[in-house]
């Protein structure tokens, strides 16, 4: 019997019939030929990554098989000795990725008396063959119309098989000496091999390193996912090939990491909180469980939040929003505003319902977090549940209602034909958003303009006024800094500034993880605007001297505020009256055009300043009505009664002590793991960066990096051999993430949460989406696209199927 031997450089292999051809005219020699060992050492290259040489062989019955041409050190041979089956899986792979296919582990006997593997299989990846699986419905096979049941039927969804029976293999067997021994070794395999072109296409040449994971985790917190930062590797190293890992891989492990939450999500989540608790003794968190031991409620504050709270917790606003996680958990931070004007976050909770009984637990939790101190005023919409359980949490503290709302609400409540065929909406607003009105004024101008629309006995419009006092600011003006925030719209932007953050796909830990990112963002944008404020002055608009010093002291964004003031009152307000009573000089001041008059009351004694428009108890800024008094009597500076710290450039610098005497902003200076680890790819970039521009130096970069990392990598090993563990994927999470997964689950994850506003409710409970209004669907209608119906010719957002003609003429019939 003879064989037809052929040796060629295969790139992609021809078709069996010219390759059976062509190797027609080659010679022949008897089946047990060998191969000229010059052969094989001409076409052998064990590291660098080549188009691999195969021996193609025609066996008797016609079966293809291809030998593979590689060196004889990487071949293994019969009788080959390892000390451990990692050994001889590590050697069978490198000849694998040499040969030009991909190997896997199979079939491992153990030997119970010794506790070690007896018989150990390693194989060609196509080794075998797919089972097909069979779909059942109801407990029976899925079969085709007008067949048995014995007729099964393939899964339909449509599979690539890979498995072709490829009998290439090496098996290798324990021997008492304590070491392994190979027993068997079948080289020909039944299929192409790989060439370099497709080898990063398959699981040998891919590898999910530390990077891949890392840029995943990370542009998680900025709501990039994983097809996305794939794109982005593909543009950091150049090109697709040099990436080393796949689309799928990429995807594989963001599912990965959601499965190894899985299950411990809740526990990881309250175990993260308590580390942080451990490393910041300031930091403050709190959570409760349900009957079932399942987490239902969680809140937390920071350092910085809490200290945050006691330099700008004067006036709070509170908003619920929803789908930030997979649990339909409701999220509400509590929202304040900063020295820039800009939103400030206090603290955060989730909660599982919106009943009485969780949000007084979160009021509660919130002001034992600020050490018992309430806010001036509290801002929240017209919740029904809040507004019983602020009042039994909050002793001093003044409940008030969202504006907007309420406002947003007067065209649907009172009718569209009032609002808008007539001045009714205009005239409404003045009335209600006036600030410099009292109470009494603003009940007469209610008055009139119910009355000149005739809508005195308008139900909804009693309810209003019934509760005026609750978001109306003319009942608001002698609150100290009440006019800060007049809405939950702070609530709302911080709200939508942290949905960018956030999906109703995350577990808990993604969702602190992305909260962290947040708050980072809205910290980093606060420290750049104290820099500005410190270091730049704004430009004066005039030279008078109170203006220049207000540039020194105050932060920029509330100083153009104060600039406007100055203005104004420097050149559009004049003396009406002037008088002298008890000691104090009565200044009438008048504003351009505008009818009404303003008393500023002076004491040249103490410079104490008081005018009837109240902005500076309600903004906390000097109005311009008294800055002309200052301007009249020389006054050079802002007098220190009137200069709030909560607005100056300084505002953060001041120390704030908890209740345990911790300074909060140092308790934020410990360097953890996490951020050592943050540097620490930081140096590498920056050094990857520098040696760009010079091959030397990159090739030193690289050797120095490739030694350091071979150290690393046999101190590792050492140690997981000493405990008797090796390093994974999991480990690798562990580090990304910044929590470990617990050896005791005492708090379950939450269950799903259904409540009026998470949009997508319990599946299979026959509500899976939220019910919407008239308003919202005829919104939803009017951002459609007009089609031309053909049953009346016109353009409209029907067909002829639901023609609103064809419906009348039906009636008539």
């Amino acid at each position: 019997m003879c064989f037809m031997f052929l040796i060629y450089r295969s790139v992609f292999f021809r078709a069996m019939a010219s390759e059976f051809h062509h190797s027609s005219s080659s010679s022949l020699t008897e089946s047990n030929s060998v191969v000229d060992n010059e052969q094989y050492a001409s076409c052998s290259n064990s590291n660098v990554a080549v188009t691999p040489e195969v021996i193609p062989i025609l066996s008797p019955g016609g079966t293809r098989e291809w030998i593979p041409c590689c060196s004889d050190e990487l071949k293994p041979v019969v009788g080959m000795k390892f000390m451990s089956v990692e050994e001889g899986i590590s050697f069978y792979k490198a000849y694998s990725k040499a040969a030009g296919f991909v190997m896997r582990k199979s079939t491992a006997t153990k030997r119970k008396a010794l506790d070690v593997i007896a018989f150990q299989y390693c194989l060609c990846n196509k080794a075998g063959f797919k089972e097909k699986a069979i779909v059942k419905v109801g407990g029976m096979p899925n079969v085709k119309k007008g067949e048995g049941n014995e007729d099964k039927v393939p899964i339909p969804r449509r599979r690539l098989v890979t498995r072709v029976g490829c009998k290439a293999r090496m098996v290798m067997k324990y021997k008492n000496e304590g070491f392994y021994v190979v027993t068997e070794f079948r080289e020909p395999h039944v299929h192409a091999l790989y060439t370099p072109g497709c080898l990063k296409f398959q699981k040998a040449g891919r590898k999910m390193n530390i990077l891949h994971k890392k840029m995943i985790i990370d542009n998680s917190k900025v709501n990039i996912g994983p097809v996305k930062t794939f794109r982005l590797m593909k543009e950091l190293v150049g090109s697709y090939d040099n990436v080393g890992a796949s689309k799928q891989d990429f995807k594989n492990f963001h599912r990965d990491l959601k499965a190894y939450i899985e299950g411990s999500d809740a526990q990881m989540f309250v175990n993260n909180f308590q580390n942080k608790k451990l490393l910041w003794s300031a930091f403050f968190f709190d959570y409760e469980v349900d009957e079932d031991e399942q987490l239902c409620k969680a809140f937390w504050a920071d350092p910085i939040c809490r200290k945050n709270y006691a330099l700008f917790g004067d006036m709070v606003s509170f908003d619920t929003t929803f789908q930030t996680n997979r649990y339909n958990m409701i999220f509400g931070p509590f929202t304040g505003v900063d020295h820039h004007k800009k939103c400030v976050t206090f603290g955060a909770a989730l909660i599982a319902h919106e009943d009485i009984v969780s949000f007084e637990w979160v009021f509660r939790t919130f002001l034992k977090a600020m050490g018992g101190n309430e806010p001036a005023c509290l801002i929240t919409d017209e919740d029904p549940a809040m507004k019983i359980a602020i009042p039994k949490v909050f002793q001093t503290a003044e409940h008030r209602f969202c504006m907007w709302h309420i406002m947003k609400k007067m065209p649907e409540k009172v009718g569209r034909q009032i609002t808008q065929d007539t001045l009714f909406l205009n005239k409404i607003c003045k009335c209600v958003w006036s600030e410099e009105i009292e109470p009494t004024e603003f009940e007469e101008k209610w008055g009139k303009v119910l009355a000149e629309f005739k809508l005195q006995d308008h139900e909804w419009l009693k309810q209003l006024y019934e509760k005026r006092q609750m978001w109306i600011p003319a009942y608001f003006r002698d609150s100290f800094l009440c006019g800060i925030m007049r809405t939950t719209s702070r609530s709302e932007s911080e709200n939508n500034f942290y949905t960018k953050f956030t999906n109703p796909h995350l577990t808990l830990v993604e969702f602190y993880m992305r909260f962290e990112s947040a708050l980072d963002a809205q910290r980093h944008t606060q420290g750049q605007f104290d820099n500005d404020s410190k270091h730049k002055h704004p430009e004066c608009k005039t030279s008078f001297a109170l203006e220049k010093h207000a540039s020194k002291i105050y932060t920029v964004s509330v100083f153009y505020d104060f600039q406007e003031e100055l203005e104004i009152g420097c050149f559009h307000c004049g003396l009406e009256e002037y008088k002298k009573e008890n000691g104090f000089e009565i200044f009438t001041i008048r504003e351009g055009c505008r009818i009404r008059k303003f008393d500023v009351s002076f004491n040249p004694a103490n410079l104490d300043s008081k005018c009837m428009c109240k902005m500076f108890e309600r903004l906390g800024i000097p109005c311009r009505h008294m800055i002309w008094v200052w301007k009249a009597k020389m006054i050079e500076y802002i007098p220190d009664a009137y200069v709030l710290n909560r607005w100056t450039s300084l505002a953060t610098k001041t120390p704030i002590f908890d209740l345990e005497g911790n300074i909060l902003e140092a308790c934020v200076n410990f360097v953890d793991c996490k951020r050592m680890l943050n540097e620490l790819w930081s140096e590498i970039h920056t050094c990857v960066s520098l040696a760009q521009g010079n091959e030397e130096d990159l090739t030193d970069l690289v050797k120095n990096l490739k030694g350091l990392r071979l150290n690393l990598e046999a101190k590792k090993s050492s140690n997981n051999h000493e405990n008797n563990g090796s390093p994974s994927k999991a480990t690798d999470i562990e580090l990304l993430i910044g929590a470990t997964l617990p050896t005791e689950i005492v708090v379950k994850p939450p269950k799903i949460s259904k409540n009026k506003g998470t949009g997508v409710h319990v599946p299979g409970t026959g509500s899976d989406k939220r019910l919407k209004g008239d308003k919202e669907k005829a919104i939803e209608q009017s951002q459609k696209k007009k089609r031309l119906c053909r049953g009346c010719g016109e353009l409209g957002y029907h067909d002829i199927r639901n023609c609103p003609h064809k419906v009348k003429e039906n009636c008539k019939l």
